[in-house]
């Protein structure tokens, strides 16, 4: 019969299994007792190196009692080895089930003697002979409770010899936490009899000087003194007994930073060019893996690092790869990240700054805020420059002037930024944002009344041409045969191709929003218009041979129509008008424009409309005279039936003008146009004309020179002060009739002059004159850096990447658009702060463990960063080894 019940052997050896699990536990445990206050203190410095981990972290590392290492935990052999914490950052194991590995720091010992643990360990040592011994001085030290009250000072550092010399005791250190003295090589190397200087402290102070004396004559002293110098040098030229394990640990933390470094370099050219990073498998060595497995194989072909990396790989020798998607994610947060914290360092720096923001939904219809700051860089010896900066997209649910401008003012506090030092805004011309009651700009302005707001100069620009498109029955069919055109030729490959063979530049679609883009519809006939005619009548005999009537009778109709002087005539005077729009509008769209340049260009184009008005008509008709010759079509106007308006029971008949077809032309098509876009400049300009009032006379040399001469200098100055209150009036008179005999005749502009002031040093000369300067370019001129920054949020948020979240989409913006500023970071900041990031994990896991009574099992990997950082392996964030 069977027997049922274990046999003592069996129960003999379970007992010791229990056993042995039960001394285990209890040496774990020793290591998170409750803490005196000395070592409270010491885990608060622990903790100051390693900060408590967010809110993102697993459920298994959810506990926030920090803990240390074992003594007993050993290293692995270094072909086993993986990166550390500091160093490097974690990988996703090749599982399905994604884990990130674990990665903590050892206790980094103080300086002060008192804190360090009664058993020291080599690596202790190591690290406390590499950094030396710390001795507190310009320090208001404490007096004893004896009956005479003493301290200890400096003094005591020195020992003075018979004739008067003094020698550094450099083995000397105090510590502030007991208020007592320590010696550092008996500290580190003492072994049996301790001494006090050696163990608990020296604090006697009245007898100070007779022990000191009495310990530097001490045999083991000066043995442990001579310990001292030979390890430092050991360690100084790498001659220690486990100096090939620390350059194979060397080689190992180089390989591994290497490998990130290039990780790190492929997501950003991914980000930059914006383009998916995932494909349809996820998983190295597989065909449609996604780019950025797919550049990693690239690289593997070529570079020796990546090679070997994925050697690794394939092998299995290592189970953490950093290739993951969740890899990718943490990467692109936190590049995106520090991308911003550069950004925002920039416009601290500046203090003065203005928003710029505009709103569009993606293409998962979430409305999306863009947000943007102008600062002006100033930096001595190397000059002033002016720059937009992209911060981000805000995810907005509440569109109303309110709800954005809470959006903004939560923004501005995440990013610490002082809505005070706001000195500009700038928008679209909605309601919402240029309410003059609920709108944003009035809202901001109510916090900060030296927030100006700035109407967007591309958009009344935009709303110039809208108008004269307006203006009159011949302009609107102008464009609808714009679009017939393009309509009939795109309409089929076939009909494409005829196009382009009779013409270089093709027709455009018009542009519902952007009026002044539409020169690229005009141009293609205003230099084609003979190519253009030879399509259309290509098309009629194709159309001819297939029958095809509603082809024939659009392409007959639009040739009739372009054959026509009076089509000619528009077809130029709308390309004269549209070009010298559309050249400002582009210049006005530049990051380094000022609104000095506001005013000068719209006079400009003022001037442009005036003159145009006055002898335009003839210029075109030259023009348009060529264009006939080459189609050889009658340049004459047809004639129309002059239409008489019935009266009945006058007293006295009225006398009706009758008018060439020339006259009709010019008084129904061309004067409308050019009046309606000359009225609509000057009016939709007078918003800024508040600014031009104000900053006026520093708009360049010649308006300072005016305002000095017409004595308006003062007043000016005056009213600048009481406005913006950052600068000082009468200081700044001095200054503009200094930097008139001073500057260069070349240095006009606000922006030559406030770049020369910080070139040649001449700050303290010209202090407010720079400070009104400065706020002077900070003011904005267009939101197009807004519109720029919706371009790339359609290429990176596309419809096969729509789920994609918000922070991934910030950090893949951020990196896209501000790529100068990411190309400026230091490499070195970036592994470090992703290796900070992992750090904060296993001090979790550990505690987890415990309070779940599960044994640990972890496994040690190399030391890195000074010997003060490591990585661990734990069962519950890791699959094991």
């Amino acid at each position: 019969m069977k027997r049922t019940y274990p046999s003592g052997a069996q129960k003999r050896k379970k007992i010791k299994e229990s056993k042995t699990q039960q001394e285990s536990l209890q040496k774990l445990t020793s290591f998170f007792k409750s803490k005196t206050a000395k070592e409270s203190s010491d885990e608060e410095e622990v903790r100051n190196v390693c900060p408590p981990r967010d809110a993102t972290t697993s459920a298994c590392c959810s506990s926030t009692i920090s803990t240390d290492l074992p003594d007993n935990v050993t290293a692995t052999s270094s072909e086993e080895a993986a990166p550390s914490a500091a160093e490097l950052a974690e990988a996703s194991p090749e599982s399905s089930q994604q884990h990130d590995p674990v990665v903590s720091e050892t206790v980094i010992l103080s300086d002060d003697p008192a804190l360090w643990p009664d058993k020291l360990t080599d690596q202790n040592k190591c690290q406390l002979i590499i950094r030396g011994p710390v001795q507190i001085k310009d320090f208001d030290l404490p007096q004893n409770d004896d009956n005479i009250p003493r301290r200890f000072t400096e003094e005591n550092y020195q020992k003075k010899m018979k004739n008067g010399e003094k020698i550094h005791r450099k083995w000397l250190v105090y510590s502030v936490s007991s208020d007592s003295v320590f010696c550092f090589c008996c500290k580190l190397f003492e072994i049996g009899t301790r001494y006090a200087l050696s163990s608990s402290g020296f604090r006697s102070w009245i007898n100070l000087h007779s022990h000191l004396k009495e310990h530097e004559k001490g045999k083991s002293h000066r043995a442990n003194m001579q310990s001292w110098r030979e390890l430092d040098e050991r360690l100084k030229s790498g001659k220690t007994i486990d100096s090939a394990s620390q350059e194979l640990q060397a080689l190992e933390v180089q390989h591994w930073r290497a490998v990130l470094s290039r990780i790190i370099a492929i997501v950003c050219h991914l980000a930059e060019c914006n383009q998916a990073l995932r494909g349809h498998s996820e998983k190295i060595f597989e065909p449609h893996n996604g780019n950025f497995l797919g550049q990693t194989e690239l690289m593997a072909q070529f570079d020796p690092i990546m090679s070997e990396h994925l050697r690794r790989i394939d092998k299995k020798e290592i189970k953490d790869h950093y290739l993951s998607n969740t890899i990718q994610n943490e990467l692109i947060a936190l590049v995106g990240q520090k991308t911003c914290d550069a950004i925002v360092q920039k416009v601290k720096e500046a203090k003065y700054f203005s928003v710029i923001m505009d709103c569009t939904p993606d293409i998962s219809h979430t409305e999306q805020l863009s947000l943007v700051l102008r600062i002006v860089n100033c930096e001595s010896a190397v000059g002033a420059s002016i720059s937009e900066h992209f911060v981000g997209f805000i995810s907005v649910d509440d569109t109303t002037g309110k709800g954005l401008c809470n959006t903004l003012l939560e923004q501005l506090n995440h990013l610490k930024l002082n809505i005070a030092d706001c000195r500009g805004q700038s928008y679209d011309n909605g309601s919402n944002m240029m309410g003059h009651k609920q709108g944003v700009q009035k809202r901001v302005l109510e916090l900060n009344n030296k927030a100006m707001c700035v109407p967007c100069s591309s958009h009344t620009l935009n709303l110039v041409v809208a108008d004269a498109a307006k203006s009159s029955v011949l302009s609107v069919s102008f464009f609808s045969n714009l679009q017939r055109l393009y309509n009939l030729f795109s309409s089929s490959v076939q009909r494409w191709s005829i196009l382009q063979n009779h013409v270089k530049l093709t027709v455009k679609s018009l542009s519902t929003t952007r009026w002044e883009c539409r020169i690229d519809s005009v141009k293609a006939l205003r230099y084609q218009m003979p190519e253009v005619v030879e399509a259309l009548t290509a098309l009629s005999e194709q159309a001819t041979e297939k029958k095809d009537g509603e082809t024939l009778s659009s392409s007959q109709s639009l040739c009739k129509e372009l054959t026509t002087w009076r089509f000619i005539l528009c077809v130029v005077i709308w390309y004269n008008v549209l070009y010298q729009v559309n050249r400002v509008s582009k210049l006005l769209q530049s990051p380094s424009v000022s609104i000095e340049t506001v005013k000068r260009e719209t006079d400009g184009v003022k001037q442009f409309l005036q003159e145009y008005r006055d002898g335009g008509l003839a210029s075109t008709q030259i023009d348009a005279r060529e264009i006939a010759e080459k189609m050889q079509i009658d340049m004459t106007f047809p004639v129309e039936r002059q239409r008489r308006t019935t009266r009945q029971f006058l007293y006295e008949g009225t006398e009706e003008t009758q008018f060439t077809p020339e006259q009709r032309f010019k008084k129904d098509f061309f004067l409308p146009l050019v009046d309606m876009a000359l009225n609509s400049v000057s009016e939709r300009f007078t918003q800024v004309d508040p600014f031009f009032s104000l900053f006026g006379f520093l708009y360049s040399a010649d308006n300072m020179k005016k305002a000095v001469q017409q004595d308006t200098l003062e007043e000016s100055c005056r009213n600048l002060e009481q406005t913006l209150r950052d600068i000082d009036s009468q200081d700044l008179v001095l200054e503009v009739r200094a930097a008139l005999i001073a500057f260069s005749g070349h240095i006009s502009s606000p922006a030559e002059m406030l770049d020369y002031i910080y070139k040649e040093n001449l700050l303290e000369l010209y202090g407010n004159l720079s400070i009104a300067l400065r706020l002077l370019l900070t003011l904005p001129v267009t939101v197009a850096s807004g519109e720029r920054s919706f371009s790339s949020l359609k290429l990176i948020k596309t419809y096969l990447r729509s789920t994609m979240s918000q922070e991934r989409l910030n950090g893949l913006a951020m990196i896209s658009i501000e790529q100068r500023v990411r190309r400026s970071l230091n490499m070195e900041d970036i592994i470090k702060a992703f290796a900070e990031v992992k750090a904060r994990m296993v001090r979790f896991c550990l505690q987890q463990e415990l309070l779940e009574g599960k044994k640990m099992s972890f496994t040690l990997l190399f030391n890195l960063h000074e010997n003060t950082l490591v990585q661990v392996h734990c069962r519950f964030c890791s699959p094991p080894l």
